[in-house]
């Protein structure tokens, strides 16, 4: 009997070195191997541990470790990611090959300039412009026109921010799905359309007076309800926005960040000049609330009392591969509730990439 043992217990030292010698890598999963990581997710700059454990042996050191792609890169153990995303792994250790593992990866949030002046709410106010146009639209030169105008006037320059939805025609290369939405919103039927804040309209006004006028209507030389602090990181594949909302007057508050993009070029019909055809401030994509109906106002921060400030970070995804990542920047739009129970623009603020930009005081 005991002999009988004996030969049981050599027959499996010998399937388990056979199991575990050491070979060229495989495709698996084959053999009784497992590969673990001591965390699901990470930081980008944090190391990511592997462990490899054949029929209950722990054989870490003699296993070797690859990253998932064409290449089969081997990967050391610690194993530090430089970009942000979702990567598999998995192990070798003789002829045997573990089963894939995923570990996410995620961006650092950047972070928030220190507040220069804590006790200060007296905020510069500017407002939001969105010029509803394409590059197919033959009138639209017209409003191009008719901004770069204003926007070169000392006094007027400082008072908004602008942003272009190119959505008159889809082969548009400044044209996305977020600009739809966002023309969607403000019910565009016609183009040029010029649009003010979130909630007024000004349809195929490219009179300069006329825009001058709206401008002054909505500007507040007493300064916004509301500041905005924002730092802006470039991550593999998304924008990541930590953003900072200080109330000059308490109320309800929302912040959402659209990216923006620059020097797209792509020919302008009508165009007169040759900058008509370089298209910037492009909306590419920006932040909504799933639930509050994807309302354009983005993500509810509450009620903030007058000198407190609440934070949010946003998430804007990079969807395509056209997009050039070295024109990309954000524009934060804090809005408030209004006397309509409606929630619109009370400040806004641009932050270029991998920056950050403080509360903008009076």
């Amino acid at each position: 009997m005991k002999l009988f043992r004996f030969f049981l217990s050599v027959v499996a030292l010998a399937s388990f070195v056979v199991a575990c010698e050491p070979n060229e890598p495989t495709p698996g999963p084959t053999g009784n191997i497992t590969l673990s990581a001591q965390a699901e997710s990470i930081t980008i700059g944090e190391d990511i541990i592997f462990t490899v454990m054949c029929e209950g042996v722990d054989v870490t050191t003699e296993s070797q470790i690859f990253l998932r792609s064409t290449e089969l890169p081997q990967v050391s153990n610690p194993y530090t990611p430089t970009e942000d995303g979702e990567f598999e792994f998995y192990a070798v250790y003789g002829s045997a090959v573990s089963a894939r593992i995923k570990v996410t990866v995620l961006p650092v949030i950047p972070e928030l300039p220190a507040d220069a002046q804590p006790e200060n709410t007296a905020f510069n106010h500017r407002i939001l412009l969105v010029d509803h146009t394409g590059t197919q639209c033959g009138y639209c030169p017209k409003m191009m026109q008719a901004l770069k105008e204003i926007s070169e006037m000392e006094e007027y320059h400082s008072k908004y921010y602008e942003a272009m939805s190119h959505t008159y025609n889809a082969s548009d290369p400044a044209h996305s799905s977020a600009a739809s939405g966002i023309s969607s919103h403000y019910g565009v039927k016609s183009y040029p359309t010029l649009t003010y804040n979130f909630r007024y309209t000004r349809t195929s006004s490219y009179d300069v007076t006329d825009i001058k006028t709206q401008i002054d209507a909505l500007w507040s030389a007493d300064g916004a309800a509301a500041g905005i602090s924002a730092a802006a990181s470039l991550a593999a594949s998304k924008v990541i926005v930590n953003t900072s909302v200080k109330a000059a007057v308490e109320g309800e508050y929302c912040v959402t960040a659209w990216l923006l993009e620059d020097n797209i070029k792509a020919t302008q019909s009508g165009a007169t000049e040759d900058w008509m055809s370089i298209h910037n401030n492009a909306i590419r994509q920006w932040v909504v609330s799933e639930e509050n109906g994807n309302d354009i106002s983005g993500l509810k921060l509450g009620t903030i009392a007058a000198g407190k400030s609440a934070e949010k970070v946003l998430e804007l995804p990079i969807s395509s591969n056209k997009w050039n990542r070295d024109n990309l920047k954000v524009l934060v739009i804090v809005s408030t509730l209004n006397a309509n129970g409606k929630f619109d623009v009370a400040n806004v603020a641009l932050c270029e990439m991998n920056d950050v930009v403080g509360y903008d005081y009076k």
